[in-house]
């Protein structure tokens, strides 16, 4: 009972003060915040009280976990006790708090720890590089965050001239509610930016998805029919379509989808992703007319020219991972934040040499590969870094050109050649989607008929050469 009342004074204290100082929970949540935050912050700080305080642990746009969000520790805080980070809290109305040092204290271990920090004029020096980077790198990620508080995305995470180009795109997309058409290579992470895109420019609408490749025009009116009859008996219904692979849609369905958004006009509205072949006819400049240029020619492709008409109105170019290379460490470490808030493990950074394992790694399956390595390496990481040994073996033994090198005196069969690899890549992908065909075929960017033809063919190789032994 002594203790329980010696500690009001002291919050008194703190209080009287005007210091800024708060408590974070071995859960990660705050616990105490003194009313020197509530003048630095511009409102009550009690309504942060219970929030999530983790780097990356939003999971809303709600601004008060943003604000919670960025009052978290930096990385290690766990094995060095003590670490300073500069922190500018996110505006919750028109006041903008100001940019301050803050000193964290570990105190306790385990179930029991207790996180204090206090915000003042602190500089320390960091003796170890990597953690300096490290908490670059959470600075950077704090500015993006504030930056694109209802955009943010990890895949647009980045200073290169692709990453601001996404995001404009992106920004604007969401600003309005329009036909986007949304191309990349496979594993682009199109279908959830898509999802973003209308969560935020018509939040309330029906949205309804569908697998292209797999529509013949009869399945498609089955599945958009709740969607039709709510569109016919209300003339101020509105409805969205997310179309996965539109490019591979059959051409007859293309044109019954067609018909549908022409007779629903402004009301049932096209988010569709497409393949990589846009990107090879695309000019460099990536400027919006030169895509719509490029869309006309895609129409040999499998596009038919009235949904061409449609997505030109507004198009988003994914370029490839590898060609971000500059991004990647951003990229992956918010991702490692997003993992590490929703309790998938314990890690809070990624040391240099398994940076540089990201960075040299080509990155083949883009944006989902790069997800589904990080998602490996935090549930492989027992402490609090993630280092080469976590990363999968892909990733960690990749030494660029070695899949080049060749016997130059051996003869060998480019047919041969070509389909042994498209065979090893086809089952690589396969693994990797749990056996699921069309989900193999789609982070390929062919359809689920020419994957399954490629695997008949192998087969019957494999048969014949049996027969003929």
């Amino acid at each position: 009972m002594a203790s329980g009342i010696s500690i009001r004074p002291f919050a008194r204290s703190l209080d009287k003060s005007g210091a800024s100082v708060w408590a974070i929970s071995a859960t990660g949540n705050l616990i105490y915040l003194s009313s020197g935050c509530s003048d630095w912050f511009g409102f009550d700080s009690a309504l942060l009280l219970d929030r999530r305080s983790v780097a990356g642990a939003p999971v809303s746009s709600d601004k008060l976990d943003l604000i919670a969000a960025a009052l978290a520790a930096p990385a290690d805080l766990a094995t060095r006790g003590t670490a300073s980070l500069r922190i500018t809290p996110p505006s919750l109305d028109q006041h903008r708090p100001e940019a301050r040092e803050v000193r964290f204290i570990r105190i306790g271990n385990g179930s029991t720890a207790l996180t204090l920090a206090t915000a003042g004029n602190f500089d320390d020096r960091l003796p170890e590089p990597e953690l300096h980077d490290a908490i670059a790198l959470r600075q950077q990620l704090d500015s993006w965050r504030r930056s694109h508080e209802s955009t943010a995305i990890n895949l647009t995470a980045g200073t290169s001239s692709e990453a601001v180009r996404l995001r404009r795109r992106i920004e604007v997309a969401a600003s309005t509610r329009t036909d986007v058409g949304l191309f990349g290579p496979a594993g682009s992470g199109g279908e959830s930016i898509l999802i973003r895109i209308h969560g935020l420019s018509a939040p309330d609408e029906n949205l309804i998805n569908i697998d292209g490749p797999l529509m013949d025009s009869d399945l498609l009116d089955a599945t958009l029919m709740p969607a039709v009859h709510q569109l016919a008996d209300n003339s101020e219904a509105t409805a969205t379509a997310l179309i996965r692979d539109l490019d591979e849609m059959p051409f007859e369905t293309q044109q019954h989808l067609a018909g549908l958004l022409d007779s629903y006009s402004g009301r049932l509205r096209l988010l569709a992703t497409g393949g990589s072949q846009l990107l090879e006819l695309n000019a460099p400049t990536d400027d919006l007319i030169s895509e719509t240029l490029s869309l006309d020619t895609h129409n040999a492709k499998g596009l038919c020219k009235q949904l061409i008409d449609v997505i030109s109105s507004l198009t988003i170019v994914i370029r490839p991972l590898a060609r971000r290379v500059e991004d990647i460490p951003l990229i992956a470490t918010a991702m490692l934040d997003s993992r590490r808030a929703a309790g998938e493990g314990s890690a809070e950074r990624i040391n240099r040499a398994a940076l540089d394992a990201l960075v040299q790694y080509p990155w083949p399956f883009n944006h989902d590969e790069l997800d589904n390595a990080i998602r490996h390496a935090i549930q492989n990481a027992s402490g609090n870094v993630i280092a080469c040994e976590h990363l999968p073996l892909a990733v960690r033994s990749y030494r660029p050109g070695t899949s080049l090198q060749h016997n130059k005196t051996s003869k060998i069969s480019l047919d041969n050649a070509i389909q042994r690899y498209e065979l090893r890549l086809i089952n690589e992908t396969l693994e990797m989607a749990d056996g699921n065909r069309a989900e193999a075929a789609r982070r390929l960017g062919i359809s689920r008929a020419r994957l399954i033809r490629r695997l008949d063919d192998a087969s019957n190789r494999e048969s014949s050469g049996k027969e003929s032994d």
